[in-house]
């Protein structure tokens, strides 16, 4: 659902003043696209409906952040805002629970070529099958991998969320594209 910028105006003034209508109103409006953020960085359900709703008790709480002077009220710049905050939940969720995960070794000089993609299997397969090869990978290469290919960060803003260094970030990039184009490959055989 889309909304002009005088409404988006007012459901943010009314989430200022905890206004349970204008609160419901926002979360109509962004859950499923809150929903989709999330699901890149979690594969459990109920692991992503909690995100999910944390996210919006964190917007909920620190809405005045969103300075309207600043930022414009806009869908894209309130949705560019709130994408922040629930890609920054879903990172302190697995910094706090998987840390372990997230920390990958740094590339050998030997691995510092990207692997080819062959473009003739990606365009045989459906948008819902390229994201459920993503969300295949394992956690460490699917967050970087989202973060810089989906979300657009940089290797150094991904060390810096992470907790890891510019190394580790480039280097689980690296595994996560080789890991999928072993997945293309496979699938490629199967269908082919």
């Amino acid at each position: 659902m889309s909304l002009s910028d005088e409404q988006i105006k007012h459901i943010i003034d009314g989430c200022r003043k905890n206004n349970r209508q204008s609160q419901r109103a926002l979360y109509e409006w962004l859950q499923g696209y809150a929903n989709s953020v999330c699901k890149r960085y979690a594969n459990e359900v109920n692991l992503i409906e909690d995100l999910v709703m944390d996210g919006f008790m964190k917007i909920f709480k620190n809405i005045a952040q969103y300075d309207m002077s600043n930022y414009a009220v806009s869908e894209a710049a309130f949705k560019g805002w709130s994408k922040r905050v629930f890609i920054n939940n879903c990172i302190n969720y697995s910094k706090k629970y998987f840390s372990d995960a997230i920390s990958i070794e740094e590339l050998t000089e030997q691995q510092q070529y990207e692997p080819a993609i062959n473009e003739e299997i990606i365009q045989t397969l459906g948008y819902q099958e390229i994201i459920q090869l993503v969300m295949s990978l394992p956690m460490s290469y699917k967050t970087v991998f989202c973060l810089h290919i989906i979300d657009g960060y940089s290797h150094q803003e991904i060390a810096n969320l992470l907790g890891i260094n510019e190394g580790t970030s480039k280097s689980n990039l690296f595994k996560a594209k080789r890991h999928l184009q072993l997945l293309l490959s496979s699938k490629s055989k199967l269908n082919g």
